[in-house]
């Protein structure tokens, strides 16, 4: 919840997990995103924010700590979960959103791909009865897009529709503390 112990209500501090700080449209994607946090009454905290991480010794390391020190400041995370290279979310926004599902903090994530698993990856369908990807390997049907463990992750199909569920879950988390929800700024 975020009322502190005087009833003051402040801001959910949201991570924005994602691969955009490899892409050319990096800042106006995050600049969007940013606006759009406020629009929901949320604070948007990019990785790539703060003091540059330098190149030199232990590069990776600092970088990790930097990243992380961020998320040790947010109260939960919407992680961008299209596909990075190849057929798969990009495998650091998965640990970063795997910390915050692991500390039981709200977590979303934004996927605008087709709906399940088989509609990705589909192939062939063998003798069996089993789906398998062109690899080789089998495809449980599950109704998700994603592996099982994503399932416990709210997605939306945008970014803005991850806001919309974050501001609904704090919403309700307001009303039952006997507060006003929050007013969308259109």
């Amino acid at each position: 919840m975020f009322i502190d112990k005087e009833g003051n209500v402040r801001k959910p501090v949201v991570y924005l997990a994602d691969f955009e700080m490899f892409l050319p449209t990096c800042d106006e994607t995050v600049k969007y995103w940013k606006q759009t946090c406020e629009k929901y009454g949320l604070i948007g905290l990019f990785p790539g924010e703060g003091d540059p991480v330098e190149p030199g010794e232990n590069f990776w390391q600092r970088v990790f700590n930097h990243d992380f020190n961020h998320m040790l400041h947010c109260d939960m995370c919407i992680a961008q979960l299209d596909d990075w290279r190849g057929h798969e979310p990009d495998s650091g926004t998965l640990w970063e959103l795997g910390w915050f599902v692991a500390k039981d903090m709200p977590s979303y994530g934004f996927y605008g791909g087709p709906d399940t698993m088989l509609e990705r990856k589909i192939e062939r369908i063998e003798d069996d009865g089993i789906f398998y990807d062109k690899e080789g390997y089998g495809i449980e049907d599950r109704g998700f897009a994603f592996d099982n463990i994503l399932s416990l992750v709210k997605i939306g199909k945008d970014f803005e529709e991850a806001c919309r569920l974050a501001r609904a879950d704090f919403d309700r988390q307001l009303i039952e503390a006997g507060y006003e929800p929050y007013k969308v700024s259109e």
